[in-house]
């Protein structure tokens, strides 16, 4: 073993031939932009910050998780949002945007905790001078660890939960993480990354509680040789339900709190799941899915504090006759509150937590919700939706400990005039 002195001996006369007759321009290297939402997970718990031109955006992720930029637009897309003492005249462009939002609020706020940036001109230019604008943000909090080269990276979730892999990296971007006591030269290449790095966590740690995996070359090859590396990895937990052919499958969440089903397969994927008795030949098929059960359990489960499912052909249908299979079941749970109109939304988390809003409607959707002592005649409209139910209450409420919010039309506009409305919104606290 080498001491930290001979360490860094050894390390120097590394770099000393590394770079006889051999030289590589340094490379400034803007921060990495994450990938698009693109994934069903993503959508469903992405958060959209709304600020009105002259306030500070806040974004605020809980403990250990950090920001994922996936869109912004500083300007205007609509004539209501940001309108209230507004003339006309300030309202009337809404096809604005400047175009360097997502990459000015990347580079500010990807991968810390929390962010603070000015929805103002001085900060993205002026993409539409005379028009009051405002800063839309979409992002998402992932947990991220960070494990220097020949260290153990540990990823973990809570009981009942199961690793969701949405990045990864093995390499280097900058020369400060994991720099101490490695000479200069091997921190110049800030455009090193394995490209195998995503396959390599996602295969190793998918669906499982928890996971420990190496950073090393074993491990991921070596995408840049004489260069320290790290590898980060970017994840979120989620619960998973399996329930064998047979049985019920019961999906609970805590009180005041919705299922929101990301994924359900009712087949057989391998081998030894549910396999306790059954003969071989029920087993062999491993590339048995009913195409149907997400939105058989979907339409099922969604928004439901509790669900009770069956894991049976009835239900699903038999995608692979002879085969003995199960119910596997990802989902998350999250707060909905329900206000009828003429009331105030009272969204509370616990000290040291703050709201994030995923989505709201004001209008009605059944004829039973809010529906004591109202004649028939104002609940008959069922597909009623004010389209800028989500933007406002994310306006107010995001990034609070607690917020209050009006369910009426002085608010959120009237969509359906006539009909006695309500105010949901689904939101989680971290």
């Amino acid at each position: 073993m080498l001491s930290g002195l001979s360490r860094m001996f050894f390390l120097g006369v590394t770099c000393l031939l590394m770079s006889s007759g051999y030289t590589r321009a340094e490379t400034t290297v803007s921060p990495q932009r994450k990938p698009p939402c693109d994934s069903q997970i993503c959508r469903l718990s992405h958060v959209q910050s709304v600020t009105c031109e002259g306030f500070q955006a806040n974004l605020q992720c809980g403990e250990g998780q950090v920001l994922v930029i996936h869109g912004a637009n500083y300007g205007r897309r609509d004539k209501t949002t940001c309108s209230a003492g507004r003339p006309a005249s300030q309202l009337q462009v809404v096809q604005c945007s400047s175009q360097t939002s997502t990459n000015v609020v990347a580079e500010s706020c990807n991968g810390k905790n929390s962010c603070t940036i000015s929805a103002s001109n001085s900060v993205f230019g002026d993409p539409c001078v005379g028009t009051y604008k405002y800063l839309e943000v979409d992002y998402t909090c992932q947990f991220q660890t960070v494990t220097c080269e020949e260290s153990e990276a540990n990823l973990q979730c809570g009981k009942g939960q199961i690793l969701v892999i949405h990045r990864a990296d093995y390499g280097r971007h900058d020369q400060t993480t994991c720099s101490n006591l490695q000479p200069h030269c091997r921190l110049r290449d800030v455009q090193c990354s394995s490209p195998e790095s995503i396959e390599v966590i996602a295969a190793s740690c998918n669906g499982k509680n928890s996971c420990n995996i190496s950073a090393s070359n074993s491990v991921f090859g070596n995408p840049c040789f004489g260069t320290s590396k790290y590898l980060e990895v970017d994840y979120t937990c989620q619960f998973q339900s399996v329930t064998c052919e047979g049985s019920q499958a019961n999906l609970q969440c805590e009180k005041g709190q919705v299922l929101v089903i990301h994924g359900a397969n009712y087949g057989r994927r391998d081998k030894t799941t549910c396999s306790d008795g059954r003969p071989a030949s029920q087993l062999q098929v491993v590339q048995c899915s009913s195409q149907t059960s997400t939105s058989v359990v979907a339409k099922s489960c969604n928004g439901k504090n509790s669900c009770t499912i069956s894991a049976s052909n009835s239900v699903f249908g038999d995608p692979c006759v002879g085969t003995y299979k199960y119910l596997e079941v990802d989902y998350t749970c999250q707060f909905q509150s329900a206000t009828c109109e003429g009331s105030q939304a009272n969204l509370q988390c616990e000290k040291g937590q703050v709201l994030v809003i995923h989505g709201a409607n004001y209008g009605r959707r059944d004829k039973t919700t809010c529906s004591d002592g109202r004649p028939a005649s104002q609940l008959q409209v069922v597909q009623c939706s004010s389209q800028t139910s989500t933007k406002v209450v994310a306006e107010r409420c995001n990034g609070k400990n607690s917020c209050t919010i009006s369910a009426s039309n002085s608010v959120f506009g009237d969509p359906c005039v006539g009909t006695y409305k309500y105010l949901e919104v689904d939101y989680t606290c971290q």
